[in-house]
């Protein structure tokens, strides 16, 4: 009933009808649709056959309830079929030279050269997820491997293994080291023990240098020095050999390939305590360069210019906010947190970020000392110490779903690896179907949902369920606590000018007035506040619409003076002007002219009550010069008591 064809597991349609599991009508149907993939057509003999894969989950239901396991029900495992000959470990294994100049035996380059046509074929089927459902899955696929290896024919002279354990170690050591791994013992060369002193520091100091040398030019190297400093002859092999020795590899790692690398091969680790964690116990946020091309109106119509900020839930790996902009700052972390806090509606206990500066700076720090629950801390990782969750589960957020996308350039300058770097010359012929910037926000919802609808291999949950889960430790945080948490205050005092409150946020400038009750210009704010210092406050996801000013008290507190709007703009064609545009036009112009008219009056009002007048100043200086600066005593204070009367 069941057989794989193509590499795909397939079950007969008739099997599927016969059995009850599907109605031949809805079958049908769902061919039709395109819904169940139809493998092979029926006629002359044969049976029509359909992707097991395909079949909508509720039919699989049935099938798994009456206890069959489609995949273990296949007996037609063939390890061969996956065995190509491998004509350059054929190659190597013949040329390889003993330490007395000699090859190895041929009976040996061939057992040699089997075991890595098996290895080949077994790294093919770990790493081929629909290969691996023929041999069991994750969990059976190595034990099937092995069993299958041992019994191959007789003329394969390769390794039988007696345990799985040892298998795999074997094909660990030869995905590191390659066929050189496979080599016994008793044929590798001994000359190694001759690196020491003088020769060691000699051959560890050239191959730390960040040129790189490979092996081969070492040993030129070394042979340029040698005769002349009395050292004795080695082979590449011991060379090599001595330097993926432990002692040896933590020095030239460090030196050649940088601190992330050895870090990653020796760094030393603290394992934290999983128990007991719960949904909403932590919280990490993290944000890098997102590893998708989209389209641009540049030279190459296509760029990777996107950064992407995502909080995680640490104990469920689930995202719970994220956030997509040119540029990695603080009003990015700040959307990507408050989508967090809406998406989960209430307080981790924990919050962590990495040394970037957004999140150092006093607005960030003032939100962040806000957000965590009654007991709760945050702090930011120190750098180089690979301690932060929020990377680790990028990194695997990026390898299992954002790289699977057509349009990913992988996994940026650090990828080494072929099957991880992207396919430009692809990319560049289909670059006209690249996704704009404007579309990444509902592409990015569909990744983010594809994650958390996924699980760790020995998870019974997935992410989502996992943050559902009931906890007892849970500090909810209701509405009015989240506008009040989402405002920032700007660091520094603004000027608020004639024309209104500058702000620049994200590199992007923003214009405001105050304007009163009735739409009108506030007059009586700007009597106040023009030419004064003010802080702004605002939301960044609300600076289209409007900001709060706050004055600073002689005691440093925060004093509410008014909100401000985004500055009303004015269309100077008549030809381009809206119902209405003439007339809020008039109206502010007309401000300038209210304001000096009320100054002009509060001046003249001024004059009356002090008497002291431009003309009181010309009658003064002209009595002044007439008695050449000494004005009589009975005349100035008659000139006094006039000057007081005229007030009234």
């Amino acid at each position: 009933m069941f057989e794989f064809q193509q590499n795909t597991l397939c079950v007969a349609s008739t099997w599927l009808v016969n059995e009850g599991v599907i109605s031949e009508p809805n079958l049908k149907l769902l061919v039709y649709r395109g819904q169940i993939k139809k493998v092979a057509k029926g006629g002359n003999g044969r049976r029509a056959m359909v992707a097991y894969e395909s079949i909508p989950d509720r039919y699989k239901k049935i099938i798994r309830d009456r206890g069959i396991d489609p995949y273990a029900s296949v007996k037609n495992i063939v390890f061969g079929d996956y065995m190509e000959w491998d004509y350059k470990a054929e190659s190597y294994y013949s040329d390889y030279l003993l330490d007395n100049g000699k090859h190895l035996p041929e009976e040996k380059q061939r057992e040699y050269t089997h075991q890595a046509i098996v290895f080949n074929a077994t790294k093919f089927i770990a790493n081929n997820v629909v290969v691996q459902k023929r041999f069991g899955g994750k969990k059976e696929m190595w034990s099937r491997m092995q069993e299958a290896v041992g019994n191959l024919p007789e003329t394969w002279t390769h390794t039988r293994y007696k345990n799985v354990l040892s298998f795999k170690r074997a094909i660990k050591r030869y995905e590191e080291e390659g066929y050189g791994s496979i080599v016994s013992g008793k044929w590798l060369n001994s000359n190694s023990t001759l690196i020491q002193g003088e020769v060691a520091d000699f051959i560890l100091a050239q191959y730390c240098l960040p040129i790189k040398h490979t092996v081969p030019e070492l040993i030129r190297i070394y042979e340029s020095v040698r005769e002349a400093k009395g050292w004795k002859s080695l082979s590449e092999r011991a060379v090599n050999a001595w330097l993926e020795k432990t002692e040896q590899k933590r020095i030239w790692m460090l030196a050649r390939d940088g601190r992330d690398e050895y870090m990653k091969n020796f760094g030393h680790t603290v394992t934290r305590k999983r128990a007991e964690w719960f949904p909403n116990a932590w919280w990490a946020i993290d944000g890098t360069k997102l590893d998708l091309v989209h389209f641009a109106n540049n030279k190459q119509k296509m760029a990777a210019e996107l950064k992407i900020n995502v909080v995680f839930d640490v104990y469920s790996e689930k995202i719970i906010g994220w956030d997509i902009a040119y540029s990695e700052n603080h009003a990015s972390h700040f959307r990507a947190i408050k989508m967090a806090v809406n998406e989960s509606g209430c307080r981790p206990f924990l919050f962590t970020y990495d040394k970037q500066s957004g999140h150092t700076t006093s607005k960030m720090q003032d939100l962040y000392n806000r957000l965590p629950a009654k007991g709760g801390t945050h702090y930011s990782h120190k750098v180089g110490r690979k301690s932060s969750p929020a990377e680790q589960i990028f990194n695997r957020l990026q390898q299992q779903v954002i790289s699977k996308m057509w349009f990913s350039d992988k996994q940026g300058i650090k990828v080494k690896e072929t099957r991880n770097k992207p396919n430009t010359d692809f990319i560049v012929e289909y670059k006209s179907a690249l996704p704009t910037v404007d579309e990444f926000n509902k592409i990015f919802t569909a990744l983010v949902n594809r994650w958390n609808a996924g699980k760790q291999d020995d998870w019974e949950l997935n992410r989502n369920q996992r943050y559902n889960e009931e906890t007892e430790h849970r500090e909810e945080i209701n509405i009015m606590d989240q506008l009040s948490m989402f405002w920032i205050d700007e660091t520094k005092v603004k000027k608020y000018y004639p024309h209104g409150m500058p702000l620049t946020v994200e590199g992007k400038d923003y214009l405001y007035e105050v304007y009163d009750e009735t739409n009108n210009v506030d007059l009586d704010f700007r009597r106040k506040y023009v030419g004064e210092n003010l802080i702004v406050r605002y939301d960044p996801e609300r600076l289209d619409e409007f900001v709060g000013l706050y004055e600073l008290t002689p005691s440093g507190e925060k004093r509410f003076v008014a909100y401000a709007q985004s500055k009303r703009m004015h269309e100077s064609i008549p030809v381009l002007m809206k119902e209405n545009s003439k007339a809020l036009l008039l109206q502010d112009v007309e401000t300038r002219d209210l304001e000096l008219k009320r100054d002009q009056e509060a001046y003249e009002r001024l004059i009356e009550r002090t008497g002291i007048s431009r003309e009181s100043l010309i009658e003064e200086q002209e009595l002044m010069v007439k008695f050449q600066g000494h004005l009589p005593k009975e005349l100035q204070m008659e000139t006094d008591t006039n000057s007081f009367y005229s007030r009234y």
